[in-house]
């Protein structure tokens, strides 16, 4: 849905490597999302990655690109009106991994 959505209102280059479970940033497991997605609720995590100032003093909002800011916002909400109109719920897709794991080596698994 969310691929639907950017291609008919935002055409964002969309760079899922991001939602691997072995990519050394470990987005998806260190957002606010994650508990809804463990408790089986679809959740969606949307962002415009990092910047160099990102957590920093110098994070001002002097920093935010509004007319990226809008289309972000346009295709969260196309995303969540393809949802709502839907026949049946979004569904979770059952070979994601909902932990990230480290082995004994400290490599992710």
């Amino acid at each position: 849905m969310a691929e639907a959505a950017n291609a008919s209102v935002s055409k964002f280059t969309i760079d899922s490597s991001w939602d691997d479970p072995n990519h050394r940033e470990g987005w998806y497991y260190r957002s606010d999302h994650l508990p809804y997605a463990r408790a089986g609720i679809p959740a969606l995590f949307f962002t415009t990655l990092l910047h160099a100032d990102y957590h920093t003093p110098f994070d001002n909002p002097d920093r935010i690109d509004i007319e990226k800011l809008t289309r972000m916002t346009r295709w969260m909400y196309a995303t969540g009106r393809l949802a709502a109109d839907a026949d049946a719920p979004p569904a979770l897709d059952p070979t994601f991994k909902l932990e990230r794991c480290r082995d004994f080596t400290g490599t992710y698994c």
